[in-house]
């Protein structure tokens, strides 16, 4: 019972704060491959979730308050505008698991890509990558 504690401990960072969760699933004594499946499993449980709740979010925002023509701009409001812009859902894919943290680049996806195709397998795919990336460097620096 103590292992699956443990198992949904790091699943859940994994789903908060991504960029955490392979260090501390390595320093909890799991294998590369151990490690992988936790960091990826929770990541994209996480992922789904908070998009699925952006969606929803999305929703009641447009529902309860109208769109007022005044924008409010500030450096984190500029840097996502400027991604989004540049690169895409692929971009923000890309740097969700690690910069921006999964709940919020989950709620941006939602908001911006929800009607795209395959904005959820970009996403996945990015946290198995950064997975993958992450797990390795950490056991890298441990040897």
């Amino acid at each position: 019972m103590d292992a699956f504690f443990k198992i949904a401990g790091l699943m859940l960072l994994s789903g908060l704060k991504f960029f955490l969760a392979p260090t501390s699933t390595v320093l909890a004594g799991f294998s590369f491959w151990e490690t992988v499946l936790i960091t990826t499993t929770g990541g994209a449980i996480g992922f789904l979730v908070f998009f699925r709740f952006g969606i929803l979010l999305s929703v009641w925002f447009q529902k309860r308050f109208q769109r007022k023509k005044k924008s409010l701009f500030n450096k984190k409001n500029r840097f996502i505008v400027r991604i989004k812009s540049s690169s895409g859902r692929i971009g923000i894919a890309l740097l969700t698991p690690c910069l921006i943290s999964i709940p919020i680049g989950a709620i941006i996806s939602a908001n911006y890509f929800s009607k795209q195709k395959g904005t959820v397998l970009i996403n996945i795919v990015s946290v198995v990558l950064w997975s993958f990336i992450l797990t390795y460097v950490t056991l890298y620096v441990k040897s």
